[in-house]
Formats: C-alpha cells, structure tokens, sequence
C-alpha cells in the first residue's frame, strides 16, 4: 500500500517525491523548483498535458505538501526499526560493526561481543567522517590549487614560446646578414681577380697581335726576296738576312693567368665557419629560467641576471626558487670551469648546490659571495671571508672525477677558497645533482664570461717514396 503511496506522490518532472509542491489550473502537481526549470526555457503551458498557463504564478499544494513530508517521516522512521523485533536500534555491536536492539544483544549470534551505546559510537564515527571531510575538503582545494597553476604554466608556455621564437629568429638573422656579407665580398674577390687577369690577357694579346704583323710583315717581303732575280736578290740579301734573323723568341704562355679558383672555393665553407668566430662565442654555462627567483631578470641569451624591484609573472613550477637565486645546467662528469664578471655588484653569490631540480628550495651547497661591503662563504656554515684582492671577476672550476671545487680570481691567479678534500663531497646519486649557482640583489648584472670557439685542423702527410 505505501508503495503505491509512493507511485502516486512523485513529481512526474523529476520523478521524486514533490518538495514545495505546486498546482496548476489543469490540476496537475509539481515540484516548484521543477516548473520554475521550465519556465526558465521559456515554456508557459503544463508540461504534462501541454494546458497554457494563464498566470506564471500557481498556488502551493499544502495538502499534497503535508502528506509527502509524513510520507517522508513514516519512512525514515522505519529506519530506526529491527525487522526481526520490532525494536529501536539502540545499540552498535563492535563484532560484527552492524546496528542491534537490545533483542539482539541477547541473541545466540551476539553472545560474547562487545557493544556500544548508538549515540556514543555515532560521535566518534561523526568525528571521524567529520575530518575525513575535511581532508577530502583540503585535497580538493589542492586540485584547485593545482589546476591553476597548471593553467598558468600553460599560458606561461605561449609566452616562453614568443621569446624563443624571437630570438631563434634574431640569431638565424644575424647569421644570415654575416653569410650575405661575407657572401658578397667573395664574390667581388672573384669579379675583381677575373677583372685584373682579363685586363693582363687583353694587354697580352695586343702585344702578339703586334709581333705577329711584324714577323708576317718579314716573311712576306722574305717570300718576295726569294722570288726575285739573281740580281735583285744578291742586292738586298743582306738586308733581308738580317731581317729573318732578327725574328723574336718563341712567345710563352702567362703564368697564373687563369682565375685562382681553389683560393676561392677550397674549404669555403670551413673558412667561412671561421670568419663566423668573430661574431658568435661559447658560454660554459647557460641559466636555467625555469628555476629563477622572484626579482631574477636574466639576458635575453641566458648568460647574465640582475636583479628587478618589479617581479616578472612566473608560474610556480616545482623547479622555481623561492628565493633570488638561478640555477645553470646540471654538471655531468668531467671538468667545468666558467668565469663571472661580478663588477660593481654590491650583492651577489656565486657557486654550486645540489639537490633534487624539483625541490630547489632545499638544496645546499657551496659558494662565495659579496653583500654589506664584506665577502662571505657558505661550506654547510656561513661566515666571512677575508680576502687578499678585490673580486671583479671570479673562477669556478669543479673537478667531478676527482670531486673538488675551488673559486680563483684569474687576473691575479689569486686561490680564494676551496673545499679541500673530497671527502666531503655531496652523495650525486638519484635524482640528486650538482648546478651552478647564482643569486644577485643589485641592479648591475652579473655577467658569465663566454669563451671564444677555437678552430684547429690537423693535416695528415703520407709518404708515398
């Protein structure tokens, strides 16, 4: 019977039992929230039989209302029954974690268990959920949290993007505008050799033309000579004897007369490389922008920082510093050393840490640095360093082979501080790794000294005797 109760106090919109049920002049019920759906479609008839609604308002149902709120009742009460006694649960068995009358705590199937007032274990299982909750409340907020950052990482990625683009395409067109000139100041060497050497052989030519007229100009009169009487020929034999004799040496071809083409294209594109020394240089060490600090600017070649009292919008991606700090690439095996034209920097500090890249924050390691007019180190403990020579540019060499670390000034070959023994180099298992290290509060740039590229060719002699 309460099934069919049921059947009949459902809102044939949401197929509920009616909340604030409502009644329309065709005299069917709804939820209000539902027709208020409804209307918010733009709808104005019933949406069960279709009847136009003469007014947006319809009046509630409080009889229908009454009867579906003691329909709810009865039925949540029913609830807190025992099916098998009829009695209220008052009881939690702690055996079976399942709700008893007191029937049931006298049953066969609970003898010997342990039990609880209801009331006393809803409190506890209610603190329980009740910090479930919250924890499910602070893991959501950290989704959220998450989420954002992800969506600014992603917008930031557009923005990195355009810079990289800018400046691929700034060095591709520094490059182009050095192959175009050294292109075209080729190619006038070329015109200019093929011009001189063309003017030698029109000059040379001339000069034949001439000595060519000449001697067929004594052939011919020799070949008249010869033709001529006995007289006549005895006359002017002399003469013509000595002319035939006169004639000039064998003319000779001129020597490197032709364009010198191996000068101009042998390893051209060898020699061009080298040219291209003069405008482009090596840094041994490239800042890492993913890990610099708030008020870190770096150089558009990642090769210098200073510091800005307006912060760039960075997102916060797990190898960011929290502090004003920028870490260079990961050391591998071997030895690196990089200069760093510290100037006029009032507040600097140079060297290495590691750690794991994505727990910057925590890293250590060692460094010198410069702030408050006095010189500072950090070996695990931070103090003073007297120096003998005012810093303006500072070595760091790091030996990963033979695990040593020493910071010179190269103008001097002054030795500043080194770490003495390996026996107290870092554990770089894992994920853990060794970088370089920078961290600057001033305005003048810190500057990594770049390295001009070397070009060498060796040549192989075989003896062929």
């Amino acid at each position: 019977m309460a099934e069919r109760l049921e059947d009949h106090l459902q809102c044939p919109t949401c197929l509920d039992i009616f909340k604030d049920p409502i009644m329309l002049l065709c005299s069917h019920n709804f939820c209000r929230a539902c027709l208020q759906q409804w209307k918010d479609k733009g709808e104005r008839s019933c949406p069960l039989c279709r009847a136009k609604m003469r007014s947006l308002e319809a009046p509630p149902n409080l009889a229908l209302k009454n009867l579906c709120v003691n329909l709810s009742q009865a039925s949540v009460k029913s609830e807190d029954i025992c099916s098998l006694h009829q009695e209220e649960f008052k009881l939690f068995c702690l055996d079976h974690q399942e709700l008893v009358c007191i029937i049931c705590r006298d049953s066969a199937i609970h003898v010997g268990h342990k039990f609880r007032p209801l009331k006393e274990v809803v409190i506890g299982h209610h603190e329980e959920l009740q910090k479930g909750l919250q924890n499910a409340k602070e893991r959501l907020k950290d989704y959220n949290d998450c989420k954002e950052n992800c969506n600014e990482q992603a917008e930031y990625i557009k923005v990195q993007r355009e810079k990289v683009e800018r400046k691929i395409k700034k060095d591709f067109e520094e490059l182009r505008r050095f192959l175009d000139v050294e292109e075209e100041a080729r190619l006038a060497a070329v015109r200019e050799e093929e011009k001189k050497k063309g003017q030698t052989m029109k000059e040379k030519i001339a000069v034949l033309d001439q000595q060519m007229a000449a001697l067929s100009d004594v052939i011919r009169s020799t070949e008249e000579q010869l033709a001529s009487g006995s007289i006549s020929f005895m006359k002017k034999f002399k003469t013509a004897m000595s002319r035939i004799q006169e004639i000039p040496d064998q003319p000779k071809l001129l020597r490197g007369g032709l364009l010198d083409k191996a000068k101009h294209v042998g390893n051209l594109k060898f020699k061009v490389w080298k040219q291209m020394k003069e405008i482009v240089a090596y840094s041994p060490v490239i800042l890492e922008p993913n890990t610099a600090g708030p008020g870190i600017s770096l150089s558009e070649d990642l090769t210098s920082l200073s510091w800005e009292e307006v912060q760039q919008e960075r997102p916060k991606n797990p190898e960011r510093f929290k502090w004003k700090c920028v870490l260079g690439g990961a050391l591998d095996l071997g030895r690196h050393a990089w200069e760093v034209e510290v100037g006029d920097n009032n507040h600097w500090a140079v060297g290495v840490q590691w750690g794991d890249p994505c727990l910057p924050n925590v890293m250590t390691g060692w460094f010198i640095g410069f702030r408050d007019g006095k010189y500072k180190k950090s070996s695990g403990k931070y103090g003073e360093l007297n120096l003998p020579v005012k810093v303006q540019v500072l070595r760091v060499e790091v030996d990963m082979n033979k695990r040593l670390l020493s910071f010179s000034e190269p103008f001097t070959n002054t030795q500043l501080w080194n770490n003495k023994t390996a026996s107290n180099w870092p554990d770089l298992s894992g994920n853990t790794k060794m970088y370089p290290y920078f961290s600057t509060k001033c305005k003048i740039p810190l500057k990594i000294i770049p390295i001009p590229p070397g070009v060498t060719t060796a040549i192989s002699h075989v003896d062929t005797a």
